[in-house]
């Protein structure tokens, strides 16, 4: 028989007596206490930094689009705007608010943009 361990941060502990979070979005702060648990904390920065991740193309087109609205002398305003919401996504109060992975997993670009 097969022995599975479970490694977090150098931390190995038998596998067979621990139940593991369905989703490993967040796998990064996982910790042991009374099993896994989510340190909310570091979930939060790694959802922070997935936002930051999703939203780059995003910012690139927008900037393609600001500076054709600059020579067109139309428009510049509204993608500045728009910019400004996807820079502004990662201290959206909703994530702080985020009592649980799951609830903190649900928080795209696309639910945060709404």
């Amino acid at each position: 028989m097969t022995t599975t361990y479970i490694n977090i941060n150098g931390d190995v502990r038998d596998a067979s007596s621990i139940t593991v979070p369905l989703y490993r979005t967040f796998r990064g702060a996982w910790c042991f206490r009374d099993g896994i648990e989510t340190d909310m904390p570091l979930a939060r920065d790694i959802q922070r930094n997935n936002l930051r991740a999703g939203r780059a193309t995003r910012l690139a087109a927008l900037d393609v689009d600001y500076m054709k609205a600059l020579e067109t002398g139309t428009g510049a305003a509204d993608i500045a705007a728009e910019k400004a919401v996807l820079r502004d996504i990662t201290s959206d109060a909703r994530i702080d608010a985020a009592a649980n992975p799951d609830e903190l997993r649900t928080l795209t670009l696309e639910t945060l943009l709404g």
